[in-house]
Order: structure tokens, then C-alpha cells, then sequence
């Protein structure tokens, strides 16, 4: 994919060097062959006149159509018609008619647009056919003869070679010129896309990391929602048979506590583990109502008498507000919050307090418990993620409960101190 990528900006990059290469070209021949026309009662050419004329009109028409012509064509017709043009102005004048410079673009348009091996027989040729031409007009073999016997040192064949050379000059300048320009942007944006690909492989470590990471979770929370469940439902099992095996009234209204919070623990953890499959798969909806916060809050209290250390002092406060939301969710990430503060609250206070500023509301879960060492605090809520894995539950409160938060519009964060207690601040928005 890197190497389709490469080769696709190279021939972009070769494209646009030929395109910028026609243009210069184009014009010097246009330029030329005009001053050439002028001469033709001088020199008599009218044949070689006839063939630049027709190689210019080869050039025009490339760039005109150089968008419709795909790169490599475009080289070959360029490279064909540029020693073409070379070879007749070596054939009628030799080495007075500097036909020979049409040769240095041709070996350039050979580097650059085919390989190392053409471009050097391109350049190896042209010398050849310099020196074979050369040798054959110094033999009398070809003869430079123009019409006019005082060609040689008339004005216009001087300012033809003036401007001959000028016109080369340029050209060659030109070209380099655009050549070393589109080179160093075309190394600026190889350096550019080499810096993204070397961010880009760091981040695809660091995600291929946290997917290793994740895994090792995902097996530690199918081995640890494993022990989670059999606890709970083994206490079911045996406390059912033992409710079947007494009178007591006493005794059996114990039981039936003891079943009552175990299947609710149960409840919870199937409930957590659809809710995350669901956040998972993006299906997870809000059922919007209205309704008073202060009566979920009361529900929350009375729900986690049961669960509530003796040794913990759980303070709730209550706000009359009436909000448009999802009330069971509301219920849980409050739930959540505050069974989250108890498991880790072994002796102290838990308190909630809500504020309302008429924008949002804000509640603070505030414990004074074990707290949560500040390494672990970025991921506690992570999925799976459990700061201590011998607490009681699978790791999902948190993460589901900030999710929930955030698809209501919400977030929760955390302000902890390892052994001060830690601090979850829920805001939400107080529209009505």
C-alpha cells in the first residue's frame, strides 16, 4: 500500500515536471522556428523547416492535451519529438545550428521519466550522433550550403545564433530550475509523510497495546464475572434448601433477606452485562420522561440500606427538581456511584450532595475511604477495570455509569488521594 502510494506521487510529481518542461519547450520552438521561417530565402531549408514546423505543432498539441494523455505516453512523444527536432537541425547545419541542444532536455526527460539505463543511452547516443555528424561534415560527406552565399556572415544568421543561445540558456535554466524546485518539494512531502507514518506506527503501537491490554481484561473479567455469579447463586441454591427445611419463622424471614440481596446482586451484574454489550454494539437508547429527582434519590437510599456497611455512615441529600431524562439511567450512574463509594468505604462516611445552579445539576459522591492511587485514577473508568480485584463485583459500575452520563449529556469525574477518600462528581444538564 506504501509502495502504490509512492509510486502514485512520483508520477504525479513527473507529470507536473513535464507539463511545466512543455511549456518552456513550446515556447522556445514557436520562438525558433518563427525566426527560422524568416530565413528561408537565406538558407533554402524548406524541407527541415517543414519537419520543425510539424514538431512544433507535435509539442502544441501535447500540451494541449496533456491532461487526457496518461504520463508515460507523454514522455515517449515528448522524448521522440525533442530528438527528432535535434537530429534535423544537426542534418541542415550541423554544428552552426546548435540543433544539438535539444539533446540536454531529451537526456533529462530520459531520467527522469524512464530509468537510469534509458536516460544514459539517450545522453550516450546524443553524443554519438554529434560526433558522427561532426566528422561527416568535416569530411564533405553533408555540407552546410545556404542559398545565400553570404549567409555565414549576415546579420540575421548572427542574431539567430544570439538568440539561439539565449533561447537555450533559458531553457536549460528554466528546467533545472523547476526540476530542483519540484524535487525539494517532492523530498519535503516524502519527510512530511515519512514524520506521519513514524506518528502513525506510534499510535498503532499504543492501540495495539491497549488491545492486548483489553484482551488480558476481557479474560480476566470472564474468569472474574465467572466467580461473581456461581457466589451469589450458590448462596441462592443452598439458602432455598435450607428455607425449605425449616419452620421457623424467624429463620425463614432471614433466608428470604439473604435470597432477596443475592438475586438482586445477580440482577445487577446480568443488567451491567447487558448494558455494556449494548454500549458496545452503539444500541444502547434513552427512554426520555419527566420526573422529580428527589423521589430516584430516595429509591437509591432505600435500595442500598441493605447493602450498606454498618460501620459506614451514608448521608444523602435531596433536591426538588423536576428534569426531562432517562430515569432509570439516572437511577443507575446515582446507584452506581454510591455502591461504588461503599465497597470501598470500610469504616467512615459516605455522603451525596447535590447542587442545582439552574444550568445543571451537580452531585458529589464524596467517601472517605481507601482513595485511589493518582496512576490508576486515568483508568478507573475503564471497561474491566478494577483498581482492586479482590472488591467484590465485575468492573463495569463506573465505566457503564460514565458512558450513561455522557450519551445523557453528561460526565463524570474523580478528584482522589490515596487514603483520603475520593470524590465522583456527576453533572447533568437541569433542563426541564
Amino acid at each position: 500500500m506504501q509502495n502504490d502510494f509512492l509510486v502514485k506521487k512520483m508520477d504525479e510529481i513527473k507529470d507536473m515536471v513535464l507539463n511545466r518542461i512543455l511549456i518552456v519547450i513550446m515556447f522556445v520552438m514557436v520562438l525558433g522556428i518563427s525566426i527560422s521561417l524568416l530565413r528561408i530565402s537565406q538558407t533554402g531549408f524548406k524541407l527541415n523547416y517543414a519537419v520543425q514546423f510539424f514538431l512544433a505543432l507535435v509539442i502544441v498539441f501535447l500540451y494541449l492535451f496533456r491532461k487526457k494523455i496518461n504520463t508515460k505516453t507523454k514522455g515517449i512523444i515528448f522524448l521522440g519529438t525533442l530528438y527528432s527536432m535535434a537530429l534535423s537541425g544537426l542534418l541542415s547545419f550541423g554544428l552552426y545550428g546548435f540543433g544539438y541542444a535539444y539533446f540536454i532536455p531529451s537526456s533529462a526527460i530520459a531520467f527522469v521519466y524512464f530509468n537510469k539505463k534509458t536516460g544514459w543511452a539517450i545522453t550516450l547516443s546524443s553524443l554519438g550522433v554529434i560526433l558522427l555528424i561532426g566528422f561527416l561534415f568535416n569530411q564533405g560527406v553533408f555540407e552546410f550550403v545556404p542559398q545565400s552565399a553570404n549567409y555565414m556572415q549576415s546579420v540575421s544568421m548572427w542574431l539567430n545564433m544570439i538568440v539561439t543561445v539565449c533561447l537555450i540558456g533559458a531553457v536549460i535554466a528554466m528546467f533545472w530550475n523547476n526540476l530542483f524546485s519540484l524535487l525539494t518539494s517532492t523530498f519535503t512531502h516524502i519527510n512530511n509523510q515519512q514524520a506521519d507514518m513514524i506518528k502513525m506506527n506510534e499510535q498503532l503501537i499504543v492501540a495495539r497495546d491497549k488491545a492486548q491490554e483489553s484482551d488480558k481484561l476481557k479474560s480476566s473479567f470472564l474468569a472474574n464475572i465467572s466467580h461473581e455469579i456461581r457466589t451469589p447463586l450458590n448462596i441462592i441454591i443452598g439458602f432455598t434448601d435450607m428455607l425449605s427445611q425449616t419452620n421457623d419463622a424467624d429463620e425463614k424471614a432471614e433466608l428470604n433477606q439473604v435470597i432477596r440481596q443475592n438475586s438482586n446482586v445477580m440482577l445487577k451484574m446480568v443488567n451491567d452485562i447487558v448494558d455494556f454489550s449494548k454500549i458496545e454494539t452503539n444500541s444502547l437508547s434513552l427512554n426520555l420522561t419527566q420526573f422529580n429527582v428527589k423521589d430516584v434519590i430516595e429509591s437509591v437510599e432505600h435500595d442500598l440500606k441493605h447493602v450498606k456497611p454498618e460501620t459506614v455512615d451514608l448521608q444523602v441529600e435531596k433536591i426538588e427538581k423536576e428534569i426531562y431524562a432517562d430515569k432509570d439511567r439516572f437511577y443507575q450512574i446515582i446507584y452506581n456511584l454510591l455502591d461504588n463509594a461503599l465497597k470501598f468505604t470500610g469504616n467512615g462516611r459516605v455522603h451525596l450532595q447535590c447542587f442545582d445552579d439552574n444550568q445543571k445539576l451537580v452531585f458529589k459522591v464524596v467517601d472517605t475511604g481507601i482513595g485511589i492511587p493518582t496512576e490508576e485514577q486515568n483508568r478507573i473508568f475503564d471497561r474491566f477495570y478494577k483498581v482492586d480485584k479482590f472488591t467484590p463485583g465485575p468492573g463495569l459500575g463506573l465505566s457503564l455509569s460514565k458512558s450513561i452520563a455522557n450519551l445523557m449529556g453528561g460526565d463524570i469525574q474523580v478528584i482522589s488521594q490515596p487514603g483520603c477518600g475520593s470524590t465522583f462528581e456527576f453533572e447533568l444538564s437541569a433542563m426541564n
